[in-house]
């Protein structure tokens, strides 16, 4: 195997190691149409990508939406296309029927040599250009009309596959004998084609979450069908040079609580950290998950995402010698939500400070009619994206990581004393003196201006004197600030600051 294939870190399961260096996942990147979608260039995407460092992207297979499917961008969803700029990996019949997209149905035997040229494409553009490519094997189905538009449903090919599937979610499940044997051949053929790249993780489905109340059994259907699909994985690569990661997304929520006050639920992340076979979890939505106790968490009724959340989430998993990746993020926009890019800097701040090895946000603005994610065209409800400011901070974020030395980077917990008012945080250290501190104001989350704020936060600091710099993640600017005197406990006094501010300490030797 190549020592230059993406892989975890051998000294620090909190961080990634990619060509020879240390590497966190950062980025801001399209709805995950990139490769099915034959309308989007993914050159100009790209050329912006690397413009500001972007380092990660989703690619979903073939998984796709009509654009009446997620309210706001539309049409501009790139995972929308139509059906003759779909890009399938099987080829399709003339003459025996139409699919559900209205076309001509696939052939499961016959692979379509366009779609594995373009897929290769990308992923080799991705990998001049140092972006790691999330290749999502296969996503929840949702609904029976999303569930259709699958070459695998059998209204859709030609081959009876899909006869065996009592309802589209059980595509997530066992249950389907020919559905499974689809499945694992789509995984062989994948894992054949992508062997030879370096820039390579997989995840085996997005999102594989039940509709409704449903039992442990069924959870536990779901974490049996990852392992299955994980070990064919497994044993495909074993024959051939280049082993990849393998993730799993911990979607599924179980309630445990009936408490219509508290709901309090778990994801089934506990069996994909005790798998051999699976070397990531990912997660959605983590700055919306308020702990309860253990693994459990709730949402509060009516609340959406808060500050500091990130970092309690996380230390309930810091037994567990995993990668975190926070691989997808609420964005706002569907439905016609506000934009939340503020918010979004914030959540990537505080999950790579909190020990994740990864954040990767959901980014609107890129679509098959302005792939630089400019604002040039309109999304579907009339609004013009333009998060190129978001991708600037993410870039001011990386280039500040880059002064530490990512494998020693651990969450520093226990640095700050107590909770801070009004504010959310996060910490981390090099185990050697220095520490970065991220300061939010929960008015931030909560979509509300904020009022410039100073605070005093006392800090458990290890004894010594420190420099002290205080960063504006919006510009990159520093500015010294009085040194820092700790006898094992300090005062830090924080200068009046708008939305959030990191605080750069150096013990002085």
């Amino acid at each position: 195997m190549s020592s230059q294939v993406f892989a975890v870190h051998p000294r620090n399961p909190r961080c990634f190691i990619y060509q020879g260096e240390p590497f966190k996942i950062l980025t801001s990147a399209e709805h995950y149409g990139a490769v099915l979608n034959a309308d989007f260039d993914y050159e100009v995407y790209l050329r912006e990508m690397a413009r500001t460092g972007q380092n990660g992207t989703r690619v979903f297979t073939f998984y796709r939406e009509k654009a009446a499917s997620i309210p706001g961008p539309g049409p501009m969803n790139t995972l929308a296309p139509t059906p003759q700029a779909s890009v399938m990996p099987w080829e399709r019949v003339p003459g025996r029927g139409a699919a559900a997209d209205g076309l001509d149905r696939f052939d499961l035997d016959r692979w379509n040599a366009a779609y594995f040229e373009r897929l290769k494409g990308f992923v080799r553009r991705c990998g001049d250009r140092g972006v790691i490519c999330e290749i999502v094997l296969f996503c929840n189905p949702y609904d029976q009309e999303k569930y259709d538009l699958f070459p695998c449903s059998r209204a859709s090919n030609v081959n009876g596959v899909g006869e065996d599937l009592a309802h589209p979610q059980a595509f997530m499940t066992l249950d389907a004998p020919n559905i499974t044997a689809f499945q694992e051949g789509f995984i062989r053929k994948i894992a054949e084609e992508l062997n030879p790249f370096d820039n390579v993780y997989y995840e085996i489905c997005n999102e594989p979450n039940f509709s409704g109340d449903f039992p442990e059994a069924t959870e536990q259907k779901v974490v049996a069908w990852h392992a299955r699909l994980a070990r064919v994985l497994r044993e495909t690569e074993a024959g051939l040079p280049n082993r990849h990661l393998i993730a799993a997304n911990a979607h599924c929520v179980l309630k445990v609580s009936g408490d219509p006050s508290r709901p309090i639920v778990r994801h089934e992340d506990l069996g994909y950290f005790e798998n051999p076979d699976i070397d990531i979890v990912n997660y959605h939505y983590i700055s919306r998950k308020v702990v309860a106790e253990g693994l459990h968490f709730y949402q509060p009724p009516g609340k959406g995402a808060s500050a500091g959340l990130i970092w309690h989430f996380l230390r309930r998993r810091d037994r567990f010698q995993k990668p975190i990746v926070f691989d997808e993020t609420f964005s706002g926009i569907v439905r016609g939500a506000l934009e939340r890019l503020a918010v979004n800097r914030a959540e990537a701040w505080e999950m790579i400070l909190s020990g994740g090895a990864g954040y990767s946000n959901l980014d609107w603005s890129f679509t098959q009619a302005d792939e630089a994610g400019a604002g040039e065209v309109p999304i579907g409800d009339g609004r013009r994206l333009d998060w190129r400011p978001l991708r600037e901070w993410l870039d001011l974020f990386r280039n500040l990581l880059e002064r530490y030395d990512l494998a020693a980077l651990v969450p520093a917990v226990g640095l700050v004393a107590g909770e801070v008012s009004g504010c959310g945080y996060a910490a981390a250290t090099d185990g050697a003196g220095k520490y970065i501190l991220y300061l939010v104001d929960e008015q931030v989350y909560h979509l509300e201006a904020c009022a410039p704020r100073a605070l005093t936060v006392s800090l458990a600091l290890p004894e010594g004197r420190y420099r002290a710099w205080a960063f504006d993640p919006r510009t990159g600017e520093e500015k010294e600030m009085p040194e820092v005197r700790s006898d094992g406990t300090a005062l830090l006094e924080v200068s009046a600051f708008s939305e959030d501010m990191a605080i750069l300490l150096d013990l002085k030797r």
